[in-house]
């Protein structure tokens, strides 16, 4: 299978310096050419980080109905596609550069999902079930400033009391501590809406 894979790039390649060969357009961008072929693997990385890197918060931008900031980030990250696309399918005869280009792809996913959750924007509604001690929690989260409603519930084992604590994402991690310094066994989910 690796050799069919090499040799479908192979093709490519070889497709492409063709095509490349006979077309006389004016060069456009970064003429990767001159840049030393061990640098090449390490520009691609870079870049492909960057760019989903900031495709992660051109989705966050658009799912928050940020337009401006959403075009912005959109325009940046395809110049930064089509480089590094031209930089990996201009020099497929080096296998470090398809490989260059997959890591920055995964690298630039966990980075941006990192700084989505630094950022963290938005608001949390957390859903926490007591058997025990729900108005305890109820009246901590009031304690330190929290809106919050209780409300019963039937679990297995009987009645619950299932508490409503709608806050801003930053806060969940310090919330979560305070329900569980009330109660440990209390069961929290958190919805980001």
């Amino acid at each position: 299978m690796n050799r069919s894979i090499v040799s479908i790039f192979s093709v490519l390649a070889a497709y492409i310096t063709a095509i490349h060969s006979t077309t006389r357009l004016p060069a456009v961008g970064l003429d990767w050419g001159l840049i030393h072929p061990m640098i090449v693997p390490l520009l691609i990385f870079c870049l492909r980080t960057i760019n989903l890197t900031l495709a992660t918060l051109r989705m966050l931008t658009v799912v928050r109905g940020r337009r401006a900031i959403a075009w912005f980030l959109g325009i940046l990250h395809s110049s930064l596609f089509v480089i590094t696309i031209a930089g990996v399918l201009g020099n497929l005869q080096n296998p470090w550069n398809l490989i260059a280009y997959a890591a920055g792809l995964a690298t630039g996913n966990v980075l941006g999902m990192t700084i989505e959750a630094k950022l963290a924007p938005g608001h949390s509604l957390l859903r926490i079930t007591s058997a025990r001690r729900g108005t305890a929690i109820l009246e901590s989260l009031h304690g330190h400033g929290y809106g919050a409603t209780e409300y019963s519930g039937q679990g297995r084992s009987g009645t619950v009391s299932v508490i409503l604590c709608y806050v801003p994402r930053r806060q969940v991690e310090q919330v979560k501590r305070q329900v569980v310094n009330t109660d440990p066994e209390a069961f929290i989910t958190v919805d980001h809406v």
